[in-house]
C-alpha cells in the first residue's frame, strides 16, 4: 500500500516513556530538510519511597501530559508516523485517536529501537519522502 505524501502535511514523532521528538521540516511538507524541530521531556522519575500505586498513577498523568503535548505539537498535520520502542507508540496512536480532532488523519506505527538523532530523523525522512 503505497501512501502519496507530496500534497500532506508530515510529522514523525520518536517516543518512549521518558521523552518525544518531534521531526519533520518546518514547513511539514514531505520534501525538505527533515529534523527534530522540537524535544518534549516527560517530568516522570521514579520517586523511592512511593507506594506502587502512587507512582503507577503519577506515571499515567505524566504520559497523559506528555502525549497531550505531542498531540498539540502534531495537530497541524494530515499524517503521523510514530516511532519507538515499547509500548509507548501504541499508547500514543491510541490517545490521539480518542481525540476527534485526529480521526481524519492518518496515525502510522514504526518499530524503533534506540536510535541515534541522525537514525531517528532518516527513519521519518524514508517513510514520508520515498513514498
Amino acid at each position: 500500500r503505497i501512501m502519496s505524501y507530496s500534497d500532506k502535511k508530515v510529522i514523525g514523532v520518536w517516543i518512549d516513556h521518558l521523552h518525544a521528538y518531534i521531526i519533520g521540516t518546518p514547513d511539514l511538507k514531505n520534501e525538505g530538510e527533515y529534523d527534530v524541530l522540537k524535544k518534549i521531556e516527560s517530568h516522570f522519575n521514579p520517586s523511592n519511597g512511593k507506594s506502587e500505586g502512587v507512582m503507577n498513577h503519577k506515571h499515567s498523568n505524566e504520559l497523559k501530559k506528555l502525549y497531550k503535548e505531542v498531540g498539540e505539537q502534531v495537530s497541524q498535520a494530515d499524517a503521523v508516523f510514530i516511532i519507538g520502542p515499547g509500548k509507548a507508540q501504541e499508547e500514543l496512536k491510541n490517545f490521539l485517536q480518542e481525540d476527534r480532532h485526529f480521526q481524519a488523519k492518518e496515525i502510522e506505527l514504526g518499530t524503533a529501537d534506540h536510535l541515534s538523532m541522525n537514525q531517528m530523523v532518516a527513519k521519518i525522512r524514508t517513510h514520508f519522502f520515498h513514498n
